[in-house]
């Protein structure tokens, strides 16, 4: 078993969560014409991404290879994706700013949010489907699936899954109605 240090957390998260950190913070600062470097940074940081993939700087993650992201995937300014476990995005995929995907927790009772020197996390995977539009300011906890073709709606702050095709806001997250039609627009 790998020797624990640093508030319960093993010598190798330590280094691997080192490395993540180093990628982001150059992700972050890099010249943002430079659309290459950073295209190749996000590929040495995500479990997957494609040459369309533009997340809009600064961003932040926990481990970086637990997210996979689709082809066409837009975030805007300050993403912040916790992700302990699987975090996967589908194809075309836009997400407004300031927006948090949580795939961490930490226990409800205070006498089981610390234990023998460390604080446990708790993790459950979210997956976003194709062609959603995820608001500004918006928060996903762990364990959420969003279904394909749905909106999420700003401000939201959604604790269970959304089915595909509808507009749903509020905290917490409800379901508004179902899209249709008559919400298509003509270019």
């Amino acid at each position: 078993m790998e020797q624990e240090f640093l508030g319960g957390y093993t010598a190798g998260w330590w280094a691997a969560a080192q490395k993540n950190r180093r990628l982001v913070r150059r992700y972050n600062t890099i010249d943002p014409e430079d659309l290459w470097g950073r295209y190749q940074l996000l590929c040495a940081l995500l479990g997957r991404c494609d040459e369309k993939t533009l997340i809009e700087p600064p961003f932040y993650c926990d481990n970086g290879k637990n997210i996979r992201v689709g082809s066409n995937f837009y975030a805007n300014y300050n993403l912040v994706i916790l992700d302990s476990e699987a975090v996967t995005f589908g194809d075309r995929v836009v997400i407004g700013p300031n927006v948090t995907f949580c795939g961490a927790s930490h226990p409800i009772h205070p006498e089981s949010r610390f234990y023998e020197d460390h604080y446990p996390v708790l993790t459950g995977p979210i997956t976003v489907g194709d062609d959603v539009w995820i608001g500004a300011n918006v928060t996903v906890m762990m364990g959420v699936t969003i279904g394909s073709g749905s909106v999420i709606g700003a401000g939201s702050v959604v604790t269970r899954d959304v089915p595909p095709g509808c507009v749903a806001a509020g905290v917490p997250c409800r379901v508004l109605r179902q899209i249709t039609e008559q919400d298509r627009h003509t270019w």
